[in-house]
C-alpha cells in the first residue's frame, strides 16, 4: 500500500529541510520507530479513507497547516489528482516537523507535531475538526499546561497513546 510505501521512504530519509535541530532528533526517533499501523489505528476512530488513488510524491507545493497562498511550502508524502494531500503528509513550519494523516487536503486522523521546544504536540481530526489534542512536554509526560482538548475525541486518542509514546521510545510501566 502507498501507506507503507510512505511510511518506509520516510524512514529512509528522515532529514527534513528547514527543520530546528531539536526537532529533527525528535523527529528522527519517531521517524524510526513509526509504523504504517500507527496511522491505520487512529483512522479506525475517524473513519478509513480510500487511498487508492494516492501515490507518494517526494516533494510538491501545498497550503499547510492553515489554508491560504501565504502558508504555502514544500510537503512531502500522498497525494492524488496532482497535489491534493492524501494519506500520509509531512513538512515543517516555524522550524517544526508535521507529520499527519489528510483525507482531500483536510486534516484527518492523526497529526504529531515535533516542536523545536522538544514538546510533541498530538491531535485527532476528522474531515478537518480537531477533536482531540495532547501536549506531551519535552520528557513524554502529558502536560498540564496547555491542557488535553476533548471536542469528541480524547478518549479515543488517550487509548491509543501509548502508541505514540512507543515511538519516541519511551518506555512505560507495565
Amino acid at each position: 500500500s502507498y501507506l507503507m510505501k510512505t511510511v518506509t521512504q520516510f524512514k529512509r530519509n528522515p532529514s527534513v529541510p528547514n527543520l530546528h535541530s531539536t526537532s529533527q532528533r525528535k523527529y528522527a526517533t519517531f521517524c524510526r520507530n513509526r509504523t504504517a499501523e500507527l496511522y491505520t489505528t487512529f483512522l479506525g476512530l475517524v473513519g478509513y479513507p480510500d487511498f487508492g488513488k494516492s501515490k507518494f510524491i517526494k516533494e510538491f507545493k501545498a497550503c499547510v497547516p492553515f489554508p491560504g497562498k501565504t502558508n504555502e511550502r514544500t510537503v512531502g508524502g500522498m497525494a492524488k489528482d496532482g497535489f491534493v494531500m492524501h494519506g500520509v503528509v509531512r513538512y515543517a513550519y516555524k522550524g517544526n516537523l508535521i507529520e499527519e494523516c489528510r483525507k482531500n487536503g483536510k486534516e484527518h486522523g492523526l497529526r504529531v507535531v515535533c516542536t523545536q521546544m522538544g514538546d510533541i504536540w498530538i491531535r485527532l481530526f476528522s474531515n478537518g475538526k480537531r477533536l482531540a489534542q495532547v501536549v506531551l512536554s519535552a520528557d513524554c509526560k502529558v502536560a498540564a499546561n496547555p491542557k488535553p482538548i476533548d471536542d469528541g475525541g480524547l478518549k479515543g486518542l488517550m487509548s491509543h497513546l501509548h502508541l505514540i509514546l512507543e515511538c519516541f521510545e519511551v518506555k512505560q510501566d507495565p
